[in-house]
């Protein structure tokens, strides 16, 4: 049997589907509805809801951290990588087109404590963004643009934590001034 469907299609709903509900509240009909595929064509091209859930959730992440690490790698200063950084989390977060909040971050609040296989995945992921931060403050720290007393890691745990409660906040709070404070707070904290 061949699929009549493009796999990263049906992810991207998956996405906006699971974002919008949370994994709990998204039903096999509200699936079926959204993606416009039928069940057995979910269940054969993904096996059941979780499955689903976890290459939608593999996806998301896949090109958020690429994104991400985009950004902290290619950036010409430390200071511009970070706040290039914290625009696009601003500008992410405040797009009107997505549900609020971050498809990752709500998965890891929702369903992570109990799920053993979203922890793995957004654990890993999250050491991944955290070891491009840290690469890159100890670049900032040998380039001079930070000082050497500071941590690079702790450094770069501040900034995943300072991203994640600022897409944490986005779930009820939509004015840009209050994520511009976050990020001009967290640029000081370089120095």
């Amino acid at each position: 049997m061949t699929k009549d469907f493009n796999e990263d299609d049906i992810l991207r709903k998956a996405i906006l589907i699971f974002w919008e509900k949370g994994y709990n509240a998204t039903s096999i009909h509200d699936l079926i509805d959204g993606l416009g595929i039928g069940r057995s064509s979910i269940y054969h091209a993904f096996g059941d809801k979780h499955s689903l859930f976890v290459k939608a959730l593999e996806l998301y992440q896949s090109e958020g951290t690429e994104k991400i690490k985009d950004i902290v790698e290619n950036a010409p200063s430390l200071k511009m990588a970070l706040e290039t950084l914290l625009n696009a989390v601003a500008k992410d977060i405040l797009n009107t087109t997505c549900p609020k909040g971050c498809f990752k971050v709500n998965s890891e609040v929702e369903v992570a404590a109990q799920d053993e296989i979203v922890n793995k995945l957004v654990y890993n992921d999250d050491l991944i963004i955290e070891e491009a931060l840290h690469k890159a403050f100890k670049k900032g720290q040998q380039n001079g643009e930070i000082q050497a007393s500071k941590a690079p890691l702790a450094l770069a745990r501040f900034f995943c934590n300072t991203i994640a409660g600022m897409r944490v906040y986005a779930k009820f709070r939509n004015e840009r001034q209050f994520f511009d404070d976050i990020a001009k707070k967290a640029l000081f904290v370089i120095g």
